[in-house]
């Protein structure tokens, strides 16, 4: 979404991608086609890697977005870099990473509370990510059934979803992915309720499927037990007018408008009652706040903002 955007403002942009990607770009790659085995991840990776900062000195700015396998690179370039934070946890605060990379470009931070978290590295503020309003189109009409989307992890809170479900007496529609490290508590804690009616459950589900989930549903359960540094399960439901009810955890405060797209509750009590207010909430002002805050145009103008100041810093 970043680079289209940027080519249709002007802007020449090169992709150093898999070469079965699309885009209008210049496109460079090593590898014809992207590959999941993950015995070859890495030097896959940093093959990539390899590949874009070896041209690193024709560009004005180079935009990271490899990870870890990046940052040790940065130095040997006359470009400026900025890496975006899509996760934390090859940084996680106190550990001897921060200080061997803090002055390895500029770092981006998808929200204010994954900034807050992560200290000692040199900041170029926070970009919220995007998401495609056009592929995640806005539903009035609902239907009467509660949805959870997500990896099938307890730090997601899949469980709490379906305490809810049971507790209210409400259908609740999950469609999961499930990694064979988290059968065990799939088994244990979700899968005795899984009864097709009630609490139905989808493993993986297709983009289409997913869009109509999202549109249906009367709410999206968001019930995090863990810092999430963004979380775009919440901008996709309220881009489809469906609001959210989220644990106070990561970024959630920042991406729900509390009490006009959806609802932050700070215990489990405070999730119940909020899940029976969701009626309270127009799905227009859900779309509204998307389009304001994490549409591709607002994702767009802070990254030219963060080029632009790190460009004229260099």
């Amino acid at each position: 979404m970043l680079t289209e955007e940027l080519l249709r403002r002007g802007h020449d942009v090169t992709l150093f991608a898999t070469g079965d990607s699309k885009t209008k770009a210049k496109l460079k790659y090593v590898y014809k086609k992207a590959t999941g085995i993950d015995n070859f991840r890495q030097i896959h990776a940093v093959t990539q890697v390899d590949m874009a900062f070896k041209n690193g000195d024709q560009f004005d700015v180079i935009h990271n977005h490899g990870g870890a396998y990046s940052l040790p690179l940065t130095r040997y370039v006359k470009a400026s870099v900025v890496t975006t934070m899509h996760n934390d946890y090859y940084l996680d605060p106190g550990t001897p990473q921060i200080k061997q990379f803090r002055d390895a470009g500029h770092f981006v931070f998808i929200s204010r509370n994954q900034m807050e978290r992560i200290k000692g590295l040199r900041s170029a503020g926070v970009v919220y990510n995007a998401t495609d309003t056009e592929k995640y189109p806005l539903r009035e009409e609902k239907k009467d059934y509660m949805f959870f989307i997500g990896n099938m992890t307890p730090s997601k809170g899949p469980d709490t979803a379906v305490k809810v479900a049971k507790q209210l007496k409400q259908k609740l529609i999950m469609a999961v992915k499930i990694d064979k490290k988290y059968e065990d508590f799939y088994n244990t804690a979700i899968k005795p309720h899984v009864d097709g009616k009630n609490i139905v459950l989808h493993r993986i589900v297709d983009f289409e499927k997913k869009i109509r989930l999202y549109q249906q549903a009367k709410c999206v359960l968001f019930p995090i037990r863990w810092e999430e540094p963004f979380g775009l399960v919440m901008t996709e439901a309220m881009s489809c007018g469906t609001p959210v009810v989220a644990m106070n955890h990561g970024s959630a405060p920042e991406i729900i408008k509390h009490g006009e797209t959806g609802f932050i509750a700070n215990n489990y009590k405070e999730f119940v009652s909020y899940v029976k207010r969701i009626d309270e909430i127009d799905p227009k002002k859900c779309r509204k706040w998307v389009e304001k805050k994490f549409s591709i145009k607002a994702m767009t103008d802070g990254y030219e903002r963060v080029y632009r100041r790190i460009a004229k810093s260099s």
